[in-house]
């Protein structure tokens, strides 16, 4: 075979880098090539890959990355653009929705306040409020006597209309009786506590895991089943260091970055 006359240049050795790199997801059972390809572009955008100009490759040059047609393509787009990833301008494009959003850690997180800080419009949505028996694992928490009634409120927060995280909570009723009534008339958490004796609180401990979630948890939040949560089980007390609440947060890993924050001193 004739020796190859083409010349390599710095730019056809990045471009074939890039196509060794990106190449054609390798079918898994039970999973659509165009999810593949969805859940590999959200893994892009979670990377920040495309953060210079929150540009995506042309139609085009993304199906001769995945060696797919069209059809299969917008297909991914499709289902990147309905779970809030990705907008198409036409004629110009398809670019990243929104970046990760921001959210710290730290003695005193609250979840409006860290919103507002990055220019976003917070929202909850009230799912479940009712009163019941403590489970094991809530009253060792609290400190309180197995099955002592506790308050399970759950909700759905949202950044912008776009779902980012559902919580589930416990309160001592004991102490916190009132709060279901008040919740109830729109009044936030922070000013229900306040206006049951609880001047200010802080967050004692996070525990960070990860989780697949339920059908019920995915259409909630907008995401596929396939897609992984990140779980923060977090504990609240007041400034006298007595428990007023144990609660479990899922958020979409696609959506939000957990920012630990090492500062004890920092609010």
């Amino acid at each position: 075979m004739p020796a190859a006359t083409a010349t390599s240049t710095p730019q056809h050795d990045r471009l074939m880098t890039d196509h060794l790199h990106f190449a054609p997801p390798a079918r898994r059972s039970g999973v659509s090539v165009w999810r593949q390809i969805a859940d590999t572009l959200a893994e892009d955008i979670r990377n920040r890959r495309y953060s210079d100009t929150g540009r995506l490759p042309s139609e085009t040059e993304l199906s001769a990355r995945f060696g797919v047609n069209r059809h299969t393509l917008r297909q991914a787009v499709n289902a990147l653009q309905s779970e809030g990833l990705l907008r198409v301008e036409q004629g110009r494009g398809m670019f990243v929705q929104q970046a990760l959003v921001s959210y710290p850690l730290s003695r005193r997180t609250r979840f409006s306040e860290n919103l507002q800080r990055q220019g976003l419009l917070p929202a909850k949505q009230w799912l479940t409020a009712r009163s019941q028996p403590a489970g094991e694992r809530v009253a060792r928490e609290l400190r309180l006597a197995p099955k002592e009634p506790v308050l399970m409120v759950e909700n759905l927060s949202e950044a912008n209309g776009q779902p980012l995280s559902l919580m589930t909570a416990y309160y001592p009723a004991a102490r916190f009786g009132a709060m279901l009534e008040m919740l109830g008339e729109g009044t936030s958490t922070t000013e229900v506590l306040r206006r049951l004796g609880v001047e200010d609180y802080l967050r004692a401990e996070s525990r960070i895991t990860t989780q697949m979630p339920s059908e019920e948890t995915a259409r909630l939040l907008r995401q596929p089943v396939t897609r992984p949560l990140l779980c923060v089980e977090s504990l609240d007390v007041d400034l006298q260091g007595v428990p007023i609440k144990f609660g479990e947060t899922v958020f979409c890993g696609d959506r939000v970055q957990l920012c630990v924050c090492m500062d004890q001193t920092a609010p």
